[in-house]
């Protein structure tokens, strides 16, 4: 099997580790650093800034891949020409319940999507012709891993992303995970810890705290028993049971049990260590290897391949695509400008390289993105998204005519608007609590075919800047 791929899979385990797998990496130069370790690509190659025959003309001799492996498209700029690729494309998505407003017109690009169980569905309904469930995780050999100079002085150890508006479910259980220090439990929380130093915090514990954001068997799965600390995992996760047995490689808890566990296992030192060994065991057989091989089982069936679409749909959903990646500012303002040539009645284009023009950070583009904005409202007397950002953008700036722009905003949402009407980013571009709830929202409301909830939600946070003029 025979990979070429955008992310250095030898981050996870050695290449000469996979025994089935020859694999060629492909990016930017000095773009990779994982874990504050540098893993140069094979192929020098800027996808926000060339085609996807300007890649295959760089292979190496003699190399032939099997299938062009893109891990996050949400993050990392797909190619142009993506959609005219000679061999299967195959697009591995994570976080898309931070980016899916961002994704959702990427379906002419990929021959398979893989994704967690919890996304299935969604993207199969989002016109992505062939979905399949494949877990992407594992742990990274070089540095989870059983270090025998560490001692075991903690009872629960967590380690992760912190931030309440992404993580809101989660925070919730970090608090009741710290009030355990009085019950004489010791428990640690911690955040930006990296490469081995997290290595040797996972040593730290005898248990390692871990919740799901989508339901998946996340990086933490894998990390907290390869460390040889027990896996506390919540009971509702839909794919932990597909590599870990309940009681004998993983504890599950759930919202009335968490406490009463984690007290039990801290008190019965001999089974802790039993189901944390047995979980140390099982996840070897889940190396980035192992994960290769099951990827191309998985793919060794064929599926309908990519959906037909027009060359302005394929412009717009690579465009949109490209303002939630670290693609240059220049890059992205010419990407969006050319989907508007070609969709010259279309407003979706103008809103999204509004906010290309905003993300530039230039305050004279930033004039010219209000302008862009009320060309995309002129363009369709339904489309929301555009006169959202206006509202949004003139109640930023204190602009006297921010009271018009939502009002206008608010009668396109009280008019029954179709999924169409809605399809496109909103404002904020960050990752704060208002992007992550319309993120959120929209998955939800797609999830039911009900677009209605996805407008309420965006009544309400336009209510909420209302209060702000």
């Amino acid at each position: 099997m025979k990979i070429l791929c955008n992310l250095p899979l030898e981050s996870f385990e050695p290449r000469e580790n996979y025994p089935d797998a020859e694999v060629v990496t492909f990016g930017p130069t000095h773009r990779m650093l994982v874990d504050g370790v540098f893993y140069p690509f094979d192929i020098e190659f800027d996808g926000s800034d060339g085609s996807v025959h300007d890649l295959l003309r760089a292979l190496p001799p003699g190399f032939s891949p099997d299938f062009l492996l893109f891990y996050w498209p949400d993050q990392e700029p797909i190619p142009s020409d993506l959609e005219e690729c000679p061999i299967p494309v195959v697009g591995i998505l994570s976080d898309y319940n931070l980016t899916l407003p961002y994704v959702t017109g990427l379906w002419p690009f990929f021959d398979t999507l893989l994704v967690d169980r919890n996304g299935v569905d969604l993207f199969r309904q989002l016109s992505f012709a062939d979905t399949r469930y494949f877990c992407q995780y594992t742990f990274k050999s070089p540095t989870h891993q059983i270090y025998t100079d560490v001692d075991r002085d903690l009872d629960v150890a967590f380690a992760g992303n912190l931030n309440p508006a992404v993580q809101r479910d989660r925070a919730p259980w970090i608090e009741r995970l710290r009030r355990l220090n009085a019950t004489g439990l010791r428990t640690e929380v911690r955040d930006n810890v990296r490469g081995e130093a997290y290595g040797r915090f996972l040593n730290r514990a005898w248990m390692g705290f871990n919740r799901s954001i989508r339901g998946e068997m996340n990086l933490r799965g894998f990390e907290v028993p390869a460390c040889g600390a027990l896996l506390l995992m919540e009971e509702s996760n839909l794919e932990v049971r597909d590599f870990l047995i309940p009681d004998e490689e993983v504890v599950l808890y759930n919202e009335s049990n968490f406490e009463e566990i984690v007290c039990e296992l801290a008190g019965d030192r001999s089974r802790c260590q039993a189901i944390a060994a047995a979980g140390h065991r099982r996840v070897q057989e889940y190396r980035m290897g192992q994960r290769l091989q099951e990827m191309g089982k998985l793919l060794s069936s064929d599926g309908p391949g990519k959906e037909t679409c027009t060359v302005a749909e394929r412009a717009y959903g690579r465009g949109n695509s490209l303002l939630s990646t670290w693609t240059h500012p220049d890059h992205l303002i010419k990407a969006l400008t050319d989907a508007c040539t070609l969709a010259l009645d279309d407003p979706r284009p103008l809103n999204s390289l509004a906010l290309a023009l905003i993300k530039s950070s230039s305050a004279a583009l930033g004039g010219r993105a209000i302008t862009t904005l009320q060309g995309a409202c002129n363009l369709s007397t339904s489309y929301v998204p555009a006169a959202y950002n206006l509202a949004f953008l003139l109640t930023a700036c204190g602009h006297p005519h921010a009271h018009r722009a939502r009002d206008q905003a608010m009668e396109r949402l009280s008019a029954d608007p179709q999924w169409r009407d809605l399809d496109g980013p909103v404002l904020p571009c960050d990752f704060g609590a208002e992007r992550v709830t319309h993120s959120l929202s929209l998955g939800e409301a797609l999830r039911q075919n009900r677009p209605e909830l996805y407008v309420a939600t965006l009544q309400s946070q336009l209510s909420r800047h209302a209060a702000l003029i």
